[in-house]
């Protein structure tokens, strides 16, 4: 019977003890401690390994083999142990789902507030009869300019003929132009309401924008006087700002519109206490009967026809509407911001300023 080699009896012996280690290792930390003592590299199974040239040519081919058999069983051992580990720590910490924490809502959209400003306006002049015209934003100097009675050394111009993107052609720096070309392509009665994107050198601060929306109203027809001019833009005024909106109109002065105003409302605002207190005089439209020269312009004979004219900034109108302090948080993207003004919550908002 042929005796069995000592260096395999001491391999399976140290089998056993590993494996026994490893069953009872509680922690990563432990089971890395096992390796390193048994199949480091100055370990007990490479130790053995690295003695195989001491052996004589038959003993070392079997002594070879069964060092890589425990040595192949000790790595699964180790790794199946790591996986036991791992998985009752997850089971002994915090569970894969908290059902203690609140649901995450599915997030939904809402209308900018500007938008909404835009569109609530847009339904106050509807029902008195307007229609919603377009134009291009990128416009000419004609229509942009001289058709609207401003010669290009006006001082006007100065501060609005900044974006050009050729000769002739900039964008446009009101929505004025959309005017213009109604006009040439229809004949009166007109009453149209044209909002869009304007753009000029303007500061980016609490008050300006170098880019930003613009709403400009258009009535001519026979017989429009500065009483409808008057009428309809008081109207409008205490449609959105509530019935007790006092409104007055200051003279001014547009290229565009002869004679002009500004026009400047007083309203009843609630503040948190509960009291209701009349705010100060605050412009929010710039206004006119639109001035002969344009009418000409464009074919009409201003001994026939007559109209007016106005324009307002619908986010400095959110800007009052909502109490926001400054312009540039309407257009910084943060939801937490954005989201007051959703369908939800917008009556909280809108009830402060209740007339």
């Amino acid at each position: 019977m042929t005796q069995k080699n000592p260096l395999i009896q001491t391999l399976q012996e140290l089998e056993t003890e590993a494996l026994d280690a490893i069953r009872a290792a509680l922690d990563g930390e432990a089971l890395e401690v096992l390796r390193v003592s048994y199949l480091g590299r100055k370990g007990r199974v490479s130790g053995i390994l690295r003695g195989l040239g001491d052996l004589s040519a038959d003993e070392r081919p079997p002594v070879g083999a069964e060092a890589n058999r425990v040595k192949e069983v000790l790595q699964e051992a180790l790794e199946a142990r790591e996986t036991e580990v791992s998985a009752s720590r997850e089971e002994i910490g915090a569970p894969a789902e908290d059902l203690t924490l609140p649901a995450r809502h599915r997030w939904s959209g809402g209308v900018h507030p500007v938008n909404q400003v835009i569109d609530e306006i847009w339904t106050i002049f509807q029902s008195m009869g307007f229609v919603r015209a377009r134009g291009p934003e990128a416009d000419t100097e004609w229509y942009n300019f001289l058709a609207l009675n401003t010669p290009l050394d006006h001082p006007a111009v100065d501060e609005q003929d900044t974006f050009y993107l050729k000769d002739f052609v900039l964008l446009r720096s009101h929505t004025s132009p959309v005017q213009v070309r109604t006009m040439e392509k229809h004949e009166p009665p007109i009453r149209i309401l044209a909002p869009g994107m304007v753009y000029r050198r303007d500061s980016y601060d609490a008050t300006h924008t170098p880019a930003f929306a613009q709403i400009e109203g258009l009535v001519v027809d026979e017989g429009i006087t500065f009483v409808d001019f008057k009428a309809t833009l008081a109207e409008f005024a205490r449609r959105f700002w509530g019935p007790g909106t006092k409104v007055r109109f200051r003279p001014s002065f547009f290229p565009f519109t002869e004679p002009s105003a500004e026009v400047d409302v007083k309203r009843m605002i609630t503040m948190k206490d509960g009291t209701r207190v009349e705010s100060d005089w605050i412009e929010i439209m710039g206004a006119g009967m639109v001035d002969p020269n344009v009418l000409e312009n464009v074919g009409y004979d201003p001994e026939h026809y007559t109209g007016f004219a106005f324009g307002m900034g619908p986010a400095r109108i959110a800007l009052l509407k909502y109490g926001v302090p400054d312009l540039r948080m309407f257009f910084q993207n943060d939801v937490r911001f954005l989201s007051q003004f959703t369908s939800q919550s917008l009556s909280q908002l809108t009830d402060r300023d209740a007339p």
